[in-house]
């Protein structure tokens, strides 16, 4: 009888290698990789707000065991797994540089056996230190008790945390558990709202651009760090919405200076208790926020809401479904979070009439939010939803929605909540109504019907 290791080591010889590690002999390689992808796209699940946002990665894993001299010589037996799809394609290579990407992917080798995660992005990217520290985990307990026994749902937080700590500091030297701390910590009872500069190791142009671009030039520069906390966090106090903290090279805060003047360079924003943001490389985000990180995806100010809108009228112009579309994007955009109620304009005048008949709503003179936009803010800084027609005209501001507590979320809040069992009882009566809930953490989702679409806003 063979104990675990001389059974490994029969297998290796056997190239049975995945089968021997995942310890189910029933199952094929391409099993325990069909599982192991949805391992990966649950972690991508929990770092992306938006499903939608998840790049369309790809896993390439060999088939076959063997030496490099062998690879070069006879051709690597690749079989690689996408996203969306159950197929595995198959393939010869006889260089892993030759895989697409290969240069942007995280790859591990061992055993003569390797496995590529390419997620479809370019440049350096906090996933390849992600990826690593999922594959480490999954491979460790894959060796300890089989692919069945694999769970790491438990670790999302810690591999995602390890992962990004490790690529901020490696690249940018900055220390993320600091950060947190700063954004934590209080002064004179305050939390920050400030912005740092910081750049990226080793660039050059970087270095020189940072001490010259200088607005206000601190005399002893402070290093960024945790032993200096306290006058780190005094400091953070001289930063706004335009004016930064820069970091030199070295790690010191130099001084002061219009965020503008470095476009290229890692910002901050620290936005109170336990939540802050980075942009770096550009137009990519990272924010940390309700004790989670977040990858941010930026995308075009465009909303589809054609079938949405439709479900209402079905008579709406292309012209009309973009005004409509605009009024969301806007209404996106504005310090606080409301509720659009969108009808047509007879049934949006019978609820302006029961709701102002009811004392809960503030019935208002037709206005065209299209043609009046500078009258939004004002309308969505008071608690209630705003009742407008398909043409964007706003009857009534600062509606508190009734309906029966039909069927609701707890992961949701009141605003949410109100909105559903609105729209379904008003549905209930004949009434076609759709709500746009626009939430302060930045989602929005529309509800019509039994249905509730998240927008890409």
């Amino acid at each position: 009888m063979y104990n675990d290791v001389d059974r490994k080591e029969k297998n290796h010889m056997e190239n049975n290698y995945w089968i021997t590690l995942a310890q189910d002999e029933t199952s094929a390689p391409e099993d325990t990789f069909l599982r192991i992808r949805e391992l990966y796209n649950n972690l991508l699940k929990h770092l992306y707000d938006n499903p939608r946002d998840i790049p369309d990665f790809r896993i390439h894993f060999s088939t076959v065991q063997m030496s490099e001299e062998e690879g070069l010589n006879n051709g690597y037996h690749v079989a690689t797994l996408t996203r969306r799809s159950r197929e595995i394609a198959e393939s010869v290579i006889h260089n892993v540089t030759e895989i697409p990407n290969f240069e942007n992917s995280y790859t591990w080798y061992q055993d003569n056996i390797f496995v590529i995660f390419d997620y479809c992005g370019s440049g350096i990217n906090p996933l390849q230190f992600v990826t690593r520290a999922f594959w480490e985990e999954v491979y460790k307990q894959l060796y300890f008790y089989g692919i069945r026994r694999v769970s790491i749902g438990h670790m999302y937080d810690l591999i995602i945390s390890g992962g990004m700590v490790e690529f901020f500091y490696g690249f940018y030297h900055l220390d993320l558990n600091f950060l947190q701390n700063l954004s934590a910590e209080t002064y004179e009872k305050k939390y920050a709202d400030s912005r740092v500069i910081v750049p990226r190791n080793g660039t050059r142009a970087g270095k020189r651009t940072l001490k010259q671009g200088l607005q206000v030039a601190f005399s002893e520069p402070v290093a960024f760090a945790p032993e200096n906390h306290r006058q780190i966090r005094k400091l953070l106090e001289l930063s706004n919405d335009t004016l930064a903290l820069i970091v030199d090279e070295t790690g010191k805060v130099r001084g002061l200076s219009d965020k503008r003047a470095f476009p290229n360079e890692c910002e901050i924003k620290i936005k109170g208790h336990l939540s802050w943001r980075i942009a770096y490389e550009g137009d990519r985000k990272l924010s940390y926020h309700n004790a989670r990180y977040h990858i941010n995806v930026e995308r075009k100010a465009d909303v589809d809401v054609s079938d949405i809108m439709k479900s209402v009228d079905p008579m709406l112009s292309p012209v009309e479904l973009s005004r409509i579309s605009n009024l969301i994007i806007d209404a996106s955009r504005q310090k606080y979070g409301t509720i659009l109620i969108f009808g047509k304009n007879e049934d949006i005048a019978a609820e302006t009439e029961r709701l102002t008949s009811a004392k809960v709503g503030i019935g208002i003179s037709p206005i065209s939010l299209d043609h009046h936009k500078e009258m939004l803010p004002s309308f969505v800084s008071i608690d209630g939803a705003l009742l407008v027609d398909t043409r964007c005209s706003c009857l009534c501001i600062g509606a508190i929605l009734d309906g029966d507590a039909l069927k609701g979320t707890t992961a949701r809040g009141a605003r949410f909540n109100s909105s559903l069992n609105y729209i379904r009882r008003r549905a209930e009566l004949g009434q076609k109504l759709t709500a746009i809930v626009i939430s302060e953490d930045g989602t929005t989702d529309a509800i019509y019907g039994d249905k509730v679409t998240r927008l890409n806003v």
